[in-house]
């Protein structure tokens, strides 16, 4: 998009203020992973650069499990502004002995067989620290795919059945990465 999307003003707030609002509502901890500190000073929150750089999103979701204080972590993208209480919460509730749960979307809709291809939701998803021996292996072996987690780790997925018992219009997933997209999230403010 040409600058930094998370500080795009959306309505009175920045992109990233409507994440950490409707965060603030399921956790009491927020650690915001970046390698540009500075720009996110104003928001006075712990910050933290990656532990291992380049390392994409995995890197990402690596530091804040290393530096989390609960065994439970929430992950989610900066640029994620419509996501759903209701669901975080959930996501958090049924991690039990799984490592990680990520909510699922459908590329295309589903045919009657349900064979249709699927997006795991790996940045609005929940990772218990069980997950860094699995991802520290992952990155030595410079396997930086998050869903690949889903290979090496127990799971669980969850259908659009489920989690649209929590956010019906699966508005948690939505991230601004285009123009269009931050256009559309004007209209839905």
């Amino acid at each position: 998009m040409g600058r930094n999307k998370a500080l795009l003003p959306l309505g009175d707030s920045p992109l990233i203020a409507h994440v950490i609002r409707r965060m603030r509502l399921v956790t009491d901890e927020l650690l915001l992973i970046t390698n540009n500190p500075a720009e996110y000073a104003h928001l006075g929150l712990p910050m933290h650069s990656d532990s291992v750089p380049d390392a994409g999103a995995l890197g990402g979701i690596y530091t804040g499990l290393t530096h989390a204080s609960y065994d439970t972590v929430l992950c989610v993208a900066c640029d994620s502004p419509f996501l759903v209480p209701n669901l975080l919460t959930y996501l958090v509730s049924v991690l039990d002995e799984y490592d990680a749960v990520m909510p699922y979307t459908y590329k295309a809709p589903p045919s009657d067989n349900k064979d249709a291809p699927i997006t795991l939701q790996t940045l609005c998803a929940t990772y218990s620290k069980r997950c860094l021996p699995i991802i520290e292996l992952m990155l030595q072996e410079s396997d930086l795919r998050v869903h690949a987690l889903q290979e090496r780790a127990n799971i669980l997925t969850l259908a659009p059945e489920i989690w649209k018992t929590y956010d019906s219009e699966g508005h948690s997933f939505f991230n601004v990465n285009t123009p269009e997209d931050f256009e559309k999230a004007q209209t839905l403010l």
